[in-house]
């Protein structure tokens, strides 16, 4: 099931969510060429950073930037072992609803059935980590107001694009000292 109009931009690496018309399956595709992540990314990478959200020696390297229109969603998927866990995922614009569950249920179309819904304020963020989130489907139910959504993630070293270079602006962050 594919989302209605959902606009994705992607920034560090491309990623193919599945099999694309040249046969190229799911994951990191290491020859395209894409931009680095622009500086209001960077700029909420180090705040995480600073404010001990994100370690210091995990920077992300790579974001989506989902934007959603009226009556779109993001149907039930786990994200690709291209990437390391964990994910760092921020709500921009309206409250959205995620959910959660090893198998999840498609009722209708941006409608989805399972145990765990987790409602996002405006300006959320959410980190999945641990053992369960490469086994752990999640989907965003239809949206009723337009919606951004940005997924931060760092590349796995063995899957980095080619040509891809660490941002130096970013290397050398370090959290505030209390």
């Amino acid at each position: 099931m594919r989302g209605k109009d959902r606009v994705t931009i992607q920034c560090g690496c491309c990623y193919n969510f599945v099999e694309d018309r040249l046969g190229n399956p799911p994951g990191i595709l290491r020859y395209d060429e894409v931009d680095p992540l622009p500086s209001e990314i960077k700029k909420m990478i180090k705040k995480m950073v600073r404010w001990s959200i994100l370690l210091a020696d995990f920077i992300l390297n790579s974001c989506i930037i989902s934007i959603y229109n009226e009556e779109d969603c993001n149907p039930p998927h786990i994200d690709h072992h291209d990437f390391v866990i964990p994910f760092y995922m921020v709500s921009f614009m309206s409250r959205i609803n995620i959910l959660f569950g090893k198998e999840v249920d498609i009722v209708g179309f941006g409608e989805f059935r399972e145990s765990v819904e987790i409602p996002l304020q405006m300006g959320s963020l959410i980190i999945l980590k641990g053992n369960e989130t490469d086994l752990t489907m999640h989907c965003i139910f239809r949206v009723r107001h337009h919606k951004v959504f940005v997924t931060f993630r760092r590349m796995e070293e063995s899957k980095v694009s080619h040509g891809f270079h660490p941002d130096p602006e970013l290397e050398e962050l370090r959290p505030y000292e209390l």
